[in-house]
């Protein structure tokens, strides 16, 4: 699974599925591959923008995935001002 930020903005992002939780962040404009999250189920994506959220509204952007596959990718592509 690869992880798209294409915002002129570095980004947080937060996966979880089953009971295992991962995070970390994205540089503006780049793409993180994530080969072991390929073939899960029930996989949510979580993006954030560092250093702009209020308090307690760090995940404004979240998709849940029923069944991930091999080259499956998730997107954000919003312009953070």
């Amino acid at each position: 699974m690869k992880l798209y930020n294409n915002t002129p903005n570095d980004s947080y992002y937060g996966v979880s599925y089953g009971n295992n939780a991962e995070c970390g962040s994205i540089s503006a404009n780049q793409t993180l591959d994530i080969p072991h999250l390929d073939n899960q189920k029930n996989l949510t994506v979580k993006f954030a923008a560092i250093g702009n959220a209020p308090p307690g509204e760090m995940d404004p952007f979240s998709v849940t995935i029923p069944q991930t596959g091999t080259g499956m990718a998730v997107t954000i592509g919003l312009f953070q001002e």
